[in-house]
């Protein structure tokens, strides 16, 4: 369904980036639920992972979630008491902490990514007929609306 966007009012698009929005993260939270994961400490462990033996700075991972230290310590503290993460003060200033991934997850990260893809995809492309260039392009317009908007 393609609607006129010169006649969509602002509260009904408000809506529907809310509603979308509920979707996807439930989708993303059930997902994650059977390993004990909630959205938020999975987008750490993802870049944690991505930055690989160097790690990730907490102050990093603040500023990417656009949250306070106090929640990403504790959330990386969480992550930590599980196993998953190690925080490390940097070589070079103590007073700078360093979340890395521990390597005997770095399996589970895979696992987790291309599961949560896999029902991704289901969810969207065979229950709710979302063309992959459709998809394609929500995101696209994600990361444009969020790099244009970052505090410089």
């Amino acid at each position: 369904m393609n609607k006129d966007i010169s006649r969509i009012s602002t509260y009904e698009s408000g809506i529907m980036q809310s509603t979308a929005h509920r979707i996807l993260g439930r989708i993303n939270a059930d997902y994650l639920a059977q390993y004990g994961l909630t959205s938020t400490q999975w987008y750490i462990i993802g870049h944690a992972y991505d930055a690989g033996a160097d790690g990730v700075r907490l102050s990093q991972l603040k500023d990417l979630l656009d949250t306070t230290m106090p929640f990403i310590t504790m959330t990386v503290n969480q992550l930590e008491a599980k196993g998953i993460l190690q925080k490390l003060s940097h070589t070079d200033d103590s007073r700078v902490k360093i979340a890395k991934l521990n390597p005997n997850y770095a399996r589970t990260v895979q696992e987790i990514e291309l599961g949560l893809r896999d029902e991704l995809r289901a969810r969207l492309y065979n229950q709710d007929n979302i063309t992959r260039d459709e998809l394609a392009t929500y995101i696209n317009v994600l990361y444009k609306i969020a790099q244009s908007n970052k505090p410089r």
